[in-house]
């Protein structure tokens, strides 16, 4: 049995079914299609395997019903099928497929075992998709890392600027497109692009440590690639907390940046934020860092037009925040969005975006 070989990714999962024999039917209908064999077993348990991972079935009078296993499946087709395969091999459908918003391209149906096991067939996007009137691009980062990302080029005119784009935590350069196709628009090249570790991109997410190296990278890139003499940014949460660390980079070259509701202050953010930002801070950002990847450490160095759009309702970053970073360097400007929260859904959020990518525009013409 071979396990995986990166530390940290699960090996296998136990689970206990009342009867073997009742249950089998089930799993194979499952199990088989998705490239897992049967490698071992006995009496009261089966062993399945496939490459670095492994399912071991347990005969035992208390099932694991409170359980879902989560299992990733090539294409929408075969969720569909392989539901319909497991509720006439003796299952049941809990829930029928459907596209669910909890990663790009995620769809998935989810199933019961005859034991109550919940069983989540996914297909989600393992790179990032086309999209309409983009290039997609890789770009190389800092230390060997690669971005995946869109590249949109205004149609009617010779651009001279370019605007770099980056999300926030947990999402990708798909939430992007519609603001890289508004600024090509508008007459800006726009290069959207998953941060390191995010779909269509290598390396590990790291919080704002070495993500402005990939920034100042990608800009290089952009200048040379496509012939631009002014390069923006712009970030919406981490990725605007990246954006400000790479415009205050020794030696960065930027013209212009617009930061979204960034976190500013690591360290004061643990005091202000509700409940899991602590959790968050804890697990990824090592003490030692907190002041590297606080933007307001290196205010003074901001030296290009910057403007922060911040939500007066936000509960995740505090407001707070943006109004250090302006205490910090009283030439960054601030634009306070009423009774907004955090990320840009709703009425108060798509007004301001004019604001943003007018101040990009007039800012780099």
């Amino acid at each position: 049995m071979r396990f995986p070989s990166q530390p940290g990714l699960i090996a296998g999962l136990s689970l206990q079914v009342t009867s073997l024999e009742r249950a089998t039917p089930f799993w194979c209908a499952i199990l088989r299609p998705l490239g897992f064999g049967r490698t071992g077993g006995g009496p009261d348990h089966c062993l399945w395997a496939r490459e670095g991972a492994q399912i071991l079935l347990w005969e035992r009078q208390t099932p694991s019903s409170g359980t879902r296993l989560m299992l990733r499946v090539p294409d929408q087709a075969r969720v569909d099928a392989l539901c319909a395969a497991g509720v006439a091999s003796g299952g049941s459908l809990v829930m029928k497929p459907a596209a669910r918003p909890f990663a790009p391209g995620h769809y998935s149906g989810i199933l019961a075992d005859p034991d109550g096991i919940r069983v989540e067939l996914v297909h989600a996007f393992d790179d990032l998709p086309a999209q309409d009137g983009a290039e997609r691009v890789r770009v190389p980062g800092a230390d060997g890392v690669v971005l995946g990302g869109y590249l949109f080029r205004p149609e009617s005119t010779v651009p001279r600027a370019g605007v770099i784009a980056l999300h926030g935590y947990g999402s990708d350069a798909t939430a992007l497109a519609s603001d890289g196709r508004d600024l090509a628009r508008a007459g800006v090249v726009a290069l959207c692009l998953s941060q390191r570790g995010w779909l269509g991109s290598t390396g590990d997410e790291d919080q704002g440590f070495r993500q402005p190296d990939d920034v100042l990278a990608a800009a290089d890139w952009l200048r040379r690639e496509v012939g631009l003499h002014r390069v923006g940014l712009l970030g919406y949460s981490q990725g605007g907390q990246t954006a400000l660390l790479a415009a205050a980079r020794a030696g960065a070259s930027f013209d212009a940046v617009v930061s979204y509701f960034a976190p500013t202050d690591l360290a004061a953010w643990r005091a202000q934020a509700g409940p899991g930002i602590d959790d968050y801070l804890d697990d990824f950002v090592p003490p030692e860092r907190l002041a590297a990847c606080s933007p307001v450490t290196v205010a003074s160095a901001l030296a290009c037009p910057v403007l922060l759009l911040h939500g007066s309702e936000d509960r995740i970053v505090s407001i707070t925040q943006s109004q250090a970073l302006v205490a910090a360097n009283p030439a960054v400007g601030l634009h306070v969005v009423e009774g907004a929260g955090h990320g840009v859904p709703g009425e108060a959020w798509a007004e301001a975006w004019p604001v943003a990518r007018d101040f990009l525009v007039r800012t780099l013409s």
